[in-house]
């Protein structure tokens, strides 16, 4: 399956949950100078610097890192972006199918053919590349969720889109596709490009909307 010309206004969203950063942040008193200061380098690791600040600020916080300042000697920062394994990610991202295709088994997918369809198989185009920060070392390792299902990443991933192979599975033009949205998603895309978890959110595009909401 090889790329489509890219297509304008298609979805790339970055979900941010005020309600997991509130319950992280007020798991911790951030009052006083001897309070820890929140990293707010990397535009706050991709969710917007402000957005934290603001939240932080409203749970008593006074002391900040920010780009340029050296790194915290104690790091809070992976407990309220969700990044220690242990809490809630605040971020999921997201982008959107774009075509589908039933395809025979060996059938070879992407540039350069690195991956072939063991079997016969679905195979779904995302509107999310290496130009959006999905990281090229995900190809033919990472997975995605679409609607119960979860598929690998099949071939290289290119600039402006991917290909899932969603093996037995369906999914239909508009679906959104999950690329991580829990700590275990978010580790697991971790092992798969070699990344830490602050360095897969901070380098995330500017073509991917950054959307709070309450949830």
């Amino acid at each position: 399956m090889s790329a489509a010309p890219e297509l304008p206004g298609v979805r790339r969203v970055a979900r941010l949950s005020r309600r997991a950063l509130n319950q992280a942040l007020a798991q911790r008193d951030w009052r006083g100078a001897d309070a820890p200061a929140i990293d707010l380098r990397a535009d706050a690791y991709g969710h917007g610097a402000a957005a934290i600040e603001a939240a932080a600020r409203a749970h008593g916080a006074s002391r900040f890192t920010r780009d340029g300042d050296a790194p915290p000697a104690e790091a809070p920062s992976r407990v309220i972006y969700g990044f220690d394994g242990g809490h809630e990610p605040l971020m999921t991202l997201e982008g959107e199918v774009i075509a589908v295709k039933r395809v025979p088994a060996s059938t070879p997918v992407s540039y350069g053919y690195t991956y072939v369809t063991a079997h016969e198989s679905t195979l779904a185009l995302i509107a999310l590349g290496y130009a959006d920060g999905v990281p090229r070392s995900a190809s033919n390792r990472a997975s995605v969720r679409i609607g119960n299902a979860r598929g690998v990443i099949a071939g290289r991933i290119a600039m402006d889109q991917l290909v899932v192979d969603l093996a037995h599975s369906t999914a239909a033009v508009g679906d959104p596709a999950v690329l991580w949205n829990d700590s275990g998603s978010l580790a697991a895309w971790c092992t798969a490009t070699g990344r830490t978890a602050d360095q897969l959110t901070a380098r995330l595009g500017s073509r991917v909307a950054r959307i709070w909401s309450d949830e």
